[in-house]
């Protein structure tokens, strides 16, 4: 959301990123703990499908963003899972790309550096019913937590269908329509 990124500098990202994961099953391997180096194969393998999984919804802006956030220099880390049938989500890439950028930037605003904080984001394509769900895990600061009252769901066939903001929580779930 930071960067525009180009061809370039994406390749050399996502070079460096299978380098350090085949560093790590080589390490491994060197030190004969092959049970840890196929549990990172079985890592790796999950997030190659999980980034067919996001850039097969047609929402390049937001599969930008999925698959490049790591790489800058964030607060937390952001994970994220595209669970169900891929489906042709075209229609909501802008508003849930501008929605996903607010909501990050009131979050930024919110957390509290101690500890791992983590942005799981998931994508469930189940039963006809699309919804993403944004769950934060981290220390926040509940004095300025009121500030995502202002968070609206920017498109009249997107719905909040339920949201909370607790000490050490943060949980939005957003229905897509037709």
């Amino acid at each position: 959301m930071k960067e525009k990124w180009d061809p370039v500098s994406l390749l050399r990202h996502a070079r460096h990123d299978w380098l350090n994961q085949l560093q790590l099953i080589k390490g491994n391997l060197a030190l004969d703990r092959t049970d840890r180096a196929k549990e990172i194969i079985e890592n790796v393998v999950h997030e190659a499908k999980n980034e067919a999984k996001v850039s097969n919804l047609r929402m390049p802006k937001m599969a930008e963003f999925l698959l490049t956030y790591n790489w800058q220099q964030n607060k937390y880390r952001l994970d994220y899972e595209v669970i169900g049938d891929e489906q042709d989500l075209s229609s909501f890439d802008d508003t849930i790309y501008d929605w996903t950028k607010e909501f990050i930037g009131q979050l930024d605003k919110l957390i509290e550096p101690d500890g791992e904080p983590h942005l799981m984001i998931t994508i469930q394509l189940i039963h006809g019913r699309s919804r993403i769900t944004y769950d934060f895990a981290g220390k926040i600061d509940m004095e300025s937590c009121k500030a995502l009252d202002s968070l609206n769901p920017l498109h009249n066939s997107i719905t909040i269908v339920e949201s909370y903001c607790q000490e050490n929580e943060l949980l939005y779930i957003l229905e897509l329509g037709s």
